[in-house]
């Protein structure tokens, strides 16, 4: 009985070793693993095309931290604001409205921006202005990565 037990606790502390080492070994076809990159480059910093700059006079800059500029954007019908760069952001339509964004190219496009809407937009170029009857709140998230 006792030979029983000691193979027992012999196999059950072997049979982990076993499983351990039959994972790490490497396989053929797996990739080695490598430092993570993004699939998008980020613009140079300039801080002249920074939004919380270039749309100040609409705009309350709620939190900046961690590499995350969090602010509110108020635009009138009418209201425009000038050429800008985003990093990665996130977009939450707080009141909804119609906006014309142009890129950097100066390519026109309408945009109707329900409320409730949230959009995730990689890094992009424009301006825009309020092309609506009603006031357009947004509130944003910029996500500025480590720049080299």
């Amino acid at each position: 009985m006792k030979k029983k037990t000691n193979a027992s606790i012999f196999l059950a502390l072997l049979i982990p070793f076993f499983l351990i080492a039959c994972n790490n070994e490497k396989k053929a076809d797996e990739p080695e693993a490598t430092e993570a990159t993004t699939t998008t480059a980020m613009p140079v910093y300039d801080p002249a095309m920074d939004p919380v700059n270039v749309e100040a006079p609409f705009l309350t800059l709620h939190k900046d931290t961690l590499g995350i500029k969090l602010y509110e954007v108020a635009l009138q019908p009418g209201d425009s604001v000038g050429l800008h760069t985003h990093p990665d952001y996130v977009l939450y339509v707080l009141q909804g409205g119609t906006a014309r964004l142009y890129s950097k190219d100066g390519t026109a496009q309408v945009a109707e921006l329900p409320t409730g809407a949230a959009i995730v937009i990689p890094t992009e170029t424009h301006s825009g202005i309020n092309m609506g009857t009603t006031t357009i709140k947004l509130l944003v998230a910029d996500i500025y990565r480590p720049r080299s």
